[in-house]
């Protein structure tokens, strides 16, 4: 039998894979450009920016109120009055609202992380599946054509008397099977493409430049989940809601000024003195402001207090879900890379000699193409179950930094 070859068919099946030019990627680089280009980040980072301009909002007093008067409210002459008064929350209140402010911000930039730790673990998932779509493409290219020059070998033994129907319609069979893999294969991987090119908020489909390889791994205890921080942020917001609410208890304190004339005769020193409109008379004002009705404002402390309790809850189920979550890709790990290991340390191999034999025997008329077809066959389903082994591992990696917020 000829030594299969296989750089025709390759460039074959990559012209049908890459409809369009693809432009080659890295990981790394994969991760960036979606950090930098995707809509949800944008969003978010314009919260932070929303936030950081409503933080300068916490000290707010309310409005300056300068009033005008003229008329006749002292006697029949018209005189004129300006009044200017201040409104100012209790300082308690300020100092509330402005904390509040503030750790709304630090919650926005808790929701930005969050947004990117899932953006990079989906990049990532993306990337690892689209690595082993190709090297499962690889695989069957390889397969494919070693079954073509079986089958053509079969066909011309037919031809001559030398092999019967069964083995020539087994050889046809089984090329077309692996071809048909191939298609299934090549479809997912223009399915994989489109998810990256989405994500990447690319305009061109874009490649893996790398191979599938093993990841490397590193166990850590330290948990730095960026929803995990995010969550616990929500009860630090909720906390300083309800000081907020339970200030608006507080009076606010009224402090004015006034000016305006008072045309006419006043009694001054026991003497009748007459005072036009260039005397101006002045004064201060002092003062306090609350509502008479309660009841709303309680409601409000009151719902500010179950927000609380929901915000706590939340977390707290969050961090067992999350604690649980972490303890289940540990033990993945552990048994994904058990099943590594084997294939590495001797499936591999045996699947290279299995095929070498099943090669030099079939040539050498030492084993029929039905014993033949039966190894090949075993060592190219060892060799994909290989690549699957290393995919899963590789994506219990992924998750499992997901989990622990390393992005």
């Amino acid at each position: 039998m000829k030594k299969p070859i296989t750089g025709t068919l390759i460039l074959i099946l990559l012209l049908r894979t890459i409809c369009v030019q693809a432009q080659l990627i890295s990981r790394d680089q994969a991760v960036q450009t979606a950090l930098q280009n995707n809509q949800l980040i944008k969003s978010a980072e314009y919260e932070v920016a929303y936030f950081k301009q409503m933080k300068k909002t916490g000290s707010d007093i309310g409005k300056f109120s300068a009033v005008w008067m003229n008329g006749q409210y002292n006697t029949i002459e018209r005189d004129q009055n300006f009044t200017f008064t201040q409104s100012i929350p209790f300082p308690t209140a300020i100092a509330a609202n402005s904390r509040l402010k503030q750790e709304q911000l630090i919650g926005s930039q808790l929701k930005l992380s969050v947004a990117q730790n899932t953006l990079v673990y989906d990049v990532k998932v993306v990337y690892e599946k689209l690595l082993y779509q190709q090297a499962v493409l690889q695989l069957l290219v390889s397969r494919d054509s070693l079954y073509s020059d079986f089958a053509r070998a079969s066909a011309l033994r037919y031809q001559a008397g030398e092999s019967n129907l069964l083995e020539k319609t087994t050889a046809e069979t089984q090329l077309q099977d692996v071809k048909n893999q191939l298609r299934q294969t090549e479809a997912d991987i223009a399915i994989l493409q489109q998810k990256l090119k989405t994500l990447l908020k690319s305009e061109v489909i874009v490649q893996p430049s790398e191979e599938l390889s093993k990841l490397s791994y590193t166990n850590e205890s330290t948990i730095n989940n960026p929803e995990l921080s995010y969550l616990n942020q929500q009860i630090t917001i909720s906390e300083q809601s309800k000081k907020v609410e339970r200030s608006g208890h507080h009076p606010d304190i009224l402090f004015g000024y006034f000016n305006q004339t008072l045309i006419g005769f006043q009694n001054t020193n026991g003497q009748e003195v007459f005072y036009d409109k260039s005397k101006r008379f002045q004064g201060f004002q002092l003062g306090v402001s609350f509502p008479l009705w309660f009841v709303p404002q309680l409601a409000r402390s009151k719902a500010a207090a179950f927000q609380e309790s929901a915000s706590r809850e939340h977390a707290e189920y969050f961090q067992t879900s999350l604690s649980g979550e972490i303890e289940q890709t540990n033990l993945e790990l552990a048994r994904n890379e058990s099943s590594l290991q084997y294939y590495e340390n001797s499936a591999l191999k045996n699947a290279d000699l299995i095929l070498a034999q099943a090669r030099k025997g079939y040539e050498g008329g030492e084993i029929g193409y039905i014993e033949f077809l039966q190894s090949i066959r075993n060592a190219y389903e060892i060799k994909a179950a290989y690549f699957l082994s290393l995919n899963t591992y590789n994506l219990s990696v992924i998750k499992m930094d997901f989990l622990l917020g390393k992005y």
